[in-house]
């Protein structure tokens, strides 16, 4: 029998700001009392923030026993008050403090359970998923039904602007994009990217900030901006955490099953704050290629490979800030990780070979690979507040990264008939990746006048890698080293960086941001095997600037200006081989020169939900990998290089929590627009269209259910065009055990639209075409438990870094 359709009410965000001011002055203080609405009993713990115009924390205090707090030394300005406590809604009240000293006592201030009945229906309270800043977007994803049981790829995947490659690679507004985590560059790029952001789990993150024109603080790095992923922190006095267990599996011609999970614990007290966080997992899944390469002499070659891939991997990450005193504060972060991929290949895999449409030749392949990714960083960091807005961050980081990886290939030449036509070619490789980075940087903000800012720094890195490749082939029996494609290269990175920032707020109207940044850059490749030696020095400076304008409440206009940079990283600089399948390789280019990108971004926010952007992206000297050919055996070997330029230039529009109706909303972010690219004499021009939406129902029973996708159209990337892909998934969380626990079932690319399909252009010699595929879709499951001393705990962010009274922007 079918039962009544339930109306979906979607969770709205409210916020409650009491409506009258204080005017107190300098040394004047502010005390409250903090109060459950319903039982009128105090609240303590609970977070009490004084933020200035910028949202900035310039005072803090914690509730005690008896909910009182107290905020002393407080100078002139219009400040915000925001107290916050886990599963309530927030209370913000707006204070301006005058020149004339004064004790202000609120009184009792009360905060709202976040959750009320309306019939059999639950409306809970909630951060919007969506939050347009002036330089950057910030994604609220603690809540998100997705969240959970999803790595950090698929979730960053989701971000507005986000596409992929031919090759898989995340782009940002089409550009490559630099990967931090908590404000400090990953420093990861290649297979080492993939496999940590695989390996992170997507309920420890609680933010994603997508920077897509960074100020003058950050790295020029990342030709596309960056994405920060902000991890969740304990903010509760005590010790609170969570545990998480997910069980994943895929199904196509055979199952493909995973597990993971990761183990939260935090402990705060009153001079430290220290989170502990392990992830193990175990994944089973595929990657195959499915390539056509049609000569101009009529030869055609059809290759498939089939990789089958058991991935294990443990992540272990350690921080601590120790509040020394009001004015000192000191910490530490250790990340390690130990992961190891290992490759087989299916019965089918192998390749035939065409004369004139006719089948003259069969090769049979077998592919053995052995990737290892080992990773130790570690960074220590210090803060002095000389006053309310006067303050210098030391950060010393160190990178350790080894990558160990082993590679075998055996050929079997048939006819038509099965029948061996040559002796099999069979070879093996190994390889050793050793990265050191070795970086410190001191960062120094001030205010100016009333409303203005200055924030300036220095910078110094130095990078190191050491690559060597071991290739041998077996000859009667025996295995002989191939020293033309054996090799052994070192490469040292030497970065020197300044800049200043100045930020000012004349009015609420108007906001502005300008900044310059040096950086002086020394390079060595020394190519030993080939006895080469490649030395690059440059500086460059990039200006960036921001302005904004809101001319009323319903109306913000703003318009940026960037420029970047994108280096070449290790993988593309290594002039060694290697093979991506049975008749693919790769290989880098010593000579690679940086890309640089020219950013312009034009919006007008109207209302709370729609946002209108017109966006042009300039970037020259871009590096691509650029097919070529052995016309004899026909593999495919692709070069890291620098084609010419590529310009995007078009509009986009966001929605953010926009309501359909009474029961659904929308979020969603759309571009279309342009895209030229030049080199030499090759020219060509596509309309593109990529977009992202996120609906989300709220049902009885404390239910939430989601529908997410993202489409990305044809596009072209140096030489090669890659046609459209797309995905849909589905998720749906319960909170269970008061609150305590949540189980959620997770299905993505319920449709599997998520593969490449990538072909040559304009190439007289030959056009090549390839399918790429992978376990896209799966289904999982997952539990989550936390555990703590906050009472009525949600899967509610309250607060950031800034609210637990972390003063420093550890950049």
């Amino acid at each position: 029998m079918k039962t009544k359709i339930i109306f979906l009410i979607m969770a709205s965000f409210i916020v409650m700001t009491l409506p009258f001011r204080a005017y107190c002055g300098p040394n004047s203080s502010i005390t409250g009392k903090v109060i459950e609405s319903v039982t009128r009993e105090p609240l303590s713990f609970a977070t009490v923030a004084l933020q200035n115009f910028d949202n900035r924390v310039v005072r803090g205090a914690t509730t005690g026993d008896d909910g009182l707090f107290k905020i002393e030394n407080l100078e002139t300005g219009k400040y915000t008050l925001k107290i916050s406590f886990i599963g309530f809604r927030d209370t913000l009240v707006n204070v301006e403090i005058s020149d004339e000293p004064k004790r202000v006592d609120l009184g009792n201030l009360t905060l709202c359970e976040e959750t009320m009945g309306i019939k059999s229906a639950i409306v809970t309270a909630k951060v919007p998923l969506l939050e347009q800043k002036l330089d950057k977007i910030v994604m609220n994803i603690s809540e998100s039904s997705i969240a959970l049981g999803s790595n950090a790829t698929e979730i960053i995947r989701r971000a507005p602007g986000v596409t992929i490659d031919s090759d898989g690679n995340l782009l940002l507004n089409g550009k490559p994009v630099q990967i931090w985590i908590d404000g400090r560059p990953s420093n990861l790029n290649g297979s080492a990217l993939e496999s940590f952001l695989e390996s992170t789990d997507g309920s420890t993150i609680d933010k994603i900030e997508v920077i897509a024109h960074p100020s003058a603080k950050y790295d020029a790095s990342g030709s596309g901006g960056i994405i920060n992923l902000k991890t969740k922190k304990n903010f509760a006095k005590g010790l609170s955490g969570s545990a998480r267990a997910t069980l994943h599996a895929g199904f196509y011609d055979k199952p493909y099953p995973a597990a993971d999970g990761s183990i939260m614990a935090g402990y705060r007290g009153e001079k430290s704050n220290t989170t502990i966080t392990y992830s193990p997992r175990i994944n089973k899944s595929f990657h195959s290629f499915a390539s056509t390469t049609q000569f101009s002499d009529n030869r055609k070659i059809e290759s498939y490979t089939q990789l089958d891939r058991i991935a294990k991997g443990h992540n272990l990450r350690i921080s601590s800030d120790i509040f020394i005193d009001k004015k000192n504060i000191a910490g530490f972060i250790i990340n390690g990780s130990l992961s190891g991929m290992r490759d087989t290949t299916s019965n089918n895999t192998g390749n035939l070979l065409y004369n004139g449409g006719i089948l003259t030749q069969k090769t049979k392949t077998y592919i053995g690979n052995n990737f290892n990714y080992n990773n130790f960083s570690l960074n220590l960091n210090y803060t002095h507040i000389f006053k309310e807005g006067t303050e210098i961050t030391s950060n010393i980081d160190y990178y350790n990264y080894y990558m160990p990886d082993g590679s075998s290939q055996r050929n079997i030449y048939l006819d038509q008939n099965e029948n061996e036509i040559s002796t099999p070619y069979e070879f093996r490789s190994s390889s050793e990746q050793l990265i050191k980075i070795y970086s410190a940087k001191t960062d120094f903000e001030t205010g100016l006048w009333e409303k203005a800012k200055l924030e300036s720094g220095l910078k110094y890195a130095v990078s190191l890698t050491d690559n060597s490749l071991i290739r041998e082939e077996r000859e009667d029996g025996l295995w002989v080293v191939n020293p033309y494609i054996s090799s052994s290269f070192n490469y040292r990175e030497d970065i020197a960086a300044a800049y200043a920032t100045l930020s000012i707020s004349p009015s609420d109207k108007f906001n502005l941001k300008a900044g310059i940044r040096g950086e002086m850059t020394q390079a060595t490749g020394e190519w030993i095997s080939s006895d080469t030696v490649t030395k690059k020095s440059y500086l460059d400076l990039f200006p960036s600037l921001f302005f904004g304008y809101n001319p009323s409440k319903t109306i913000r206009l703003s318009i940026s200006y960037s420029k970047r940079v994108q280096r070449p990283n290790f993988e593309q600089l290594n002039p060694q081989r290697f093979y991506i399948d049975s008749e693919s390789s790769m290989t880098g280019n010593p000579d690679i020169l940086p890309q640089y990108t020219h950013n312009i971004n034009i919006s007008a926010g109207l209302g709370k939900f729609v946002t209108l952007t017109l966006r042009g992206d300039f970037t020259e000297k871009i590096i691509v990998q650029n097919p070529g050919i052995d016309p004899i055996t026909g593999e495919k070997l692709f070069i890291w290089e620098n084609f010419g330029n590529i310009s995007t230039a078009g509009a986009a529009v966001s929605l953010t929590e926009l309501p359909l109706t009474k029961w659904l909303s929308l979020t969603c972010n759309v571009f279309g627009g342009n895209m030229s690219s030049t080199d030499k004499d090759y020219s060509a021009n596509r309309f593109i269209v990529n977009g992202n939406f996120r609906t989300t129902f709220a049902l009885p029973w404390d239910c939430k259910f989601e529908v997410s996708g993202f489409y990305q159209s044809k596009m072209m990337f140096g030489y090669l065009i890659a046609n459209p892909r797309a995905d849909i998934t589905l998720g749906l969380r319960k909170n269970l055990l008061n609150n305590n626990a949540t189980i959620s079932l997770l299905a993505t690319d319920i449709f599997k639209t998520h593969t490449s399909t990538v072909s040559t252009a304009n190439n007289p010699d030959f056009k090549y075409d390839v399918d790429v595929n992978y376990r896209s879709q799966r289904f999982a499951i997952t539990f989550v438990y936390r555990f703590g001393q906050s009472k009525a705990i949600k899967t509610r962010k309250v607060g950031g870094s800034d609210e637990a009274g972390r003063v420093s922007t550890r950049n």
